[in-house]
């Protein structure tokens, strides 16, 4: 390579290197070393190789505008940029950064020039000598990279403590090593950007991969509850008798699986058995047989078929009311039967109409069982299979 070359590249060089982007004011730490390139895992934080040398205080009222400068042209497309704030003036890699403004998308510039951002100190920042810093994940740099000044302040007019401070959520750290990384191309979602956030005009963010990422101290993300914490068991209770498809008072239940019976929530309530009329269930079904000691007198009864006619009737479809008998009741919790096919609970002196499972029906306040023989108490009722043996 010729010496004009070499002298070529070397200006090529040094142009790129100007073009980056630094933190103008407030004013840095150590300003007159200060350099604009992106920082390395062992420099963090705020390129902290060069000292934290203060050359100039910079007082910040909370409340008041301030304005972020920023000067440099190699923008790199944008990225996104945070304001942090750290109660360490000499901070190191342990210290805490919190997050006062998120700037996503269009960060610092999306041409040739960087820009200025206006922000305010929230009143949860402590009053106090502070550090603050500025932060960029560039978009198009090619490789992911962190961008990260950082300046010492004078905190007036804030916090008296640092509990609200701490509440608020930390600064993103990314693209240091493989942990955490920007995806490429992509301007950064911050996964905790605080309350302040100003969006890019482009929809061109997406949140950094790693399983170091969005993990804070405090801030906006909140613990997630145990998945069995307050949670009923899903697992059904074992037992010997048959449980009914449909739950008195209820809506039908979607599935004819045995599924675990809820505790009422009316103390004293009684559960009435009942038996799933889905399409392709057997007519003749093993129930429970409920009886109470307080019976009101039973309503008259209405067949489903006209005695002799030799047509069986057809097994109900469960309904969640509407039947036609009385809506009154006397004794709490007791049966009523509307006719052999409806039944219901006496529910503090009212009473809400179902029908029976099929294979059964609701004669002077028990419902039971069709007997094989195809009679009842009272009326003749035939059930379309009860003449079949068992287990045919």
């Amino acid at each position: 390579m010729s010496f004009q070359k070499i002298i070529l590249a070397t200006i090529a060089l040094l142009a790129t290197t100007n073009a980056h982007v630094l933190m103008k004011s407030p004013v840095p730490y150590s300003v007159d070393k200060l350099d604009n390139g992106p920082i390395s895992k062992a420099q963090y934080p705020c390129k902290a190789q060069n000292g934290f040398t203060v050359s100039t205080m910079n007082p910040m009222a909370v409340g008041s505008k301030q304005t972020l400068q920023l000067s440099g042209s190699a923008v790199h497309g944008g990225g996104s940029c945070q304001l942090s704030i750290s109660l360490d003036t000499t901070p190191t890699a342990s210290s805490v950064f919190k997050v006062i403004k998120s700037m996503e998308g269009g960060c610092p510039g999306i041409d040739s020039q960087a820009n200025s951002y206006d922000f305010e100190l929230p009143a949860s920042i402590p009053n106090g000598k502070a550090t603050f810093a500025w932060t960029w994940f560039s978009k198009l740099s090619g490789q992911p990279e962190l961008y990260m000044n950082c300046a010492p302040i004078e905190v007036t007019g804030g916090a008296s403590d640092k509990s609200a401070f701490e509440a608020l959520p930390d600064m993103l750290v990314a693209n240091l090593d493989d942990s955490c990384e920007s995806v490429p191309n992509f301007a950064v979602q911050f996964p905790n950007p605080g309350s302040a956030v100003q969006k890019g005009s482009a929809n061109d963010a997406k949140p950094p991969v790693g399983a170091a990422c969005g993990k804070s101290v405090g801030g906006n993300t909140p613990a997630q509850p145990s998945p069995s914490a307050g949670q009923p068991s899903s697992a059904p209770q074992s037992s010997s008798v048959a449980q009914p498809s449909v739950p008195v008072g209820g809506q039908p239940v979607a599935s004819p699986k045995p599924t675990a019976t809820a505790a009422p929530s009316n103390p004293g309530g009684v559960f009435a058995p009942g038996a799933s009329s889905v399409a392709g269930a057997p007519a003749v079904t093993s129930t429970t047989l409920v009886t109470v000691t307080a019976a009101p007198s039973p309503a008259k009864p209405t067949p489903s078929a006209a005695p002799g006619s030799g047509t069986p009737a057809k097994p109900s479809t469960p309904s969640s009311g509407g039947g036609s008998g009385a809506t009154s009741c006397s004794t709490n919790g007791a049966v009523v039967c509307n006719g052999e096919k409806q039944f219901g609970l006496c529910n503090n002196g009212n009473v809400v109409w179902q029908d029976v499972a099929a294979g059964t029906a609701c004669v002077n306040g028990v419902i039971s069982k069709r007997s094989f023989n195809s009679r009842v108490t009272r009326p003749r009722y035939r059930s379309p299979r009860a003449a079949m043996p068992i287990g045919y």
